[in-house]
């Protein structure tokens, strides 16, 4: 059965730059193999086109500093980013998409937009409202006031805000991260009622999205794929590279990044000359005034394959954050080594030691680093260690799987 979709997303998915970017492309492709797509975005006009999947798409406005105003005054209990998209200009142009192409299926890019459904519902009470969820915000927010580095508030989204808010947010971040949590939790347990499905990335969130907010919607764990790409070829008998994939605008990956220089710095410290060569590298858009001391700083990498080959072993020390960690999902594709905390493993169902090396702070991790360059049977297990994670991730991520519990969403 075919259907016609509409997703709309408060990003344009492409180029594919970061996590949530590549999790609303799978499902916009995912979607297109189950029918017709639309799809619109907030934004500024993109420069990348879209897909030819895509029948059609659209910018909306984000809300200036006078509209957020106007909505936080008469909407106080909704989550402080759901202002960012609730303006009248976007939601008319949302309406009016939706009276001209009369989907069958509507998805919503995470529950800051569940407004919008609330209003679609209203109207077209027949359409299936799908919440592309990504992960558990209030969980995500609970773990950063735990964290002693708060980071940053805004994360991606900060230099689309408003200027008078991008000053006050910094100042702001641990009383605000507070109030967010608490109307993200309501909205999150509302989202369970309103919607007819929610897709979660990590499994193990959807079955606490389960028990925490019994509603009626299914919620579905709708992972990253695991491409079946070719296996590279690996030598690590000489050298080793060391490593890390992200974009440092966002704090998690600012604050792990730092962490990978430190251990760095403890592994120049106390390696000699008859241990194998190494490096420590970075992938991704650095931070404009970042100065590391032992990491190398790539940039943007427009083959991640060829970065990825040879003697490459992904070192994520994530310390914060949920879901599922997408530069993990890109190892596995690859078969590339892993090491990384319980943070980082989390949600895909792997096993230390067996998948993955597993380290807890700076001192684990420069030990881990350093028993790999000093002992050729360490980095003769890497390879085999590599496979296995792979072979792992494929009986749960594959794309068979994948089709089948976005059709299951789309009450197909």
């Amino acid at each position: 059965m075919s259907v016609k979709v509409l997703y709309i997303a408060t990003r344009w998915p492409w180029p594919v730059e970061m996590g949530r970017q590549r999790m609303i492309a799978q499902t916009l492709e995912f979607a297109s193999a189950l029918g017709e797509v639309h799809l619109l975005s907030f934004g500024e006009a993109p420069k990348t086109p879209a897909p030819d999947y895509i029948r059609s798409s659209a910018m909306l406005e984000m809300s200036g500093i006078m509209g957020l105003a106007l909505s936080l005054i008469t909407r106080p209990l909704l989550p402080l980013q759901s202002h960012l998209f609730l303006n009248r200009k976007a939601t008319t142009a949302v309406m009016d998409t939706v009276e001209r192409i009369r989907p069958d299926v509507i998805v919503f890019d995470m529950a800051r937009l569940s407004h919008l459904a609330l209003a679609i519902h209203r109207r077209y009470p027949d359409v299936r409202l799908v919440l592309d969820m990504d992960d558990r915000l209030s969980k995500r927010y609970q773990r950063m006031l735990a964290n002693e580095t708060v980071g940053d508030l805004g994360g991606t989204f900060e230099s689309r805000l408003p200027g008078a808010i991008r000053f006050l947010v910094p100042r702001l971040k641990k009383l605000l991260l507070r109030v967010e949590k608490q109307l993200m939790e309501r909205s999150e347990r509302r989202a369970a009622d309103v919607f007819d499905a929610i897709l979660m990335v990590s499994a193990l969130e959807a079955d606490e999205m389960r028990a925490d907010c019994p509603g009626r919607a299914s919620v579905v764990a709708f992972p990253p794929l695991i491409a079946e790409l070719p296996v590279p070829l690996q030598d690590f008998s000489r050298s080793v590279r060391f490593v890390f994939i992200g974009n440092a605008g966002y704090a998690p990956n600012a604050e792990a990044l730092d962490l990978l220089d430190r251990a760095a710095v403890q592994v120049s410290r106390n390696t000699s000359s008859s241990d194998a060569d190494y490096c420590f590298q970075a992938a991704g858009k650095p931070l404009a005034d970042a100065a590391y001391q032992k990491v190398e700083v790539a940039g943007f990498v427009p083959d991640l394959s060829e970065f990825l080959a040879g003697d490459a072993v992904l070192v994520a020390p994530i310390l914060q954050g949920t879901g599922i960690k997408t530069k993990i999902i890109d190892a596995l594709e690859h078969s590339v080594p892993v090491i990384t905390t319980p943070v980082g493993a989390e949600g895909l169902g792997l096993t230390e030691d067996e998948h993955f090396i597993c380290v807890q702070g700076e001192d684990d991790l420069a030990q881990a680093c350093l028993d790999i360059v000093r002992s050729p049977e360490a980095r003769g297990r890497l390879a085999r260690m590599a496979a296995a994670a792979r072979d792992k991730g494929l009986t749960t991520q594959n794309r068979t799987i994948l089709r089948d519990r976005l059709a299951f969403a789309f009450g197909l």
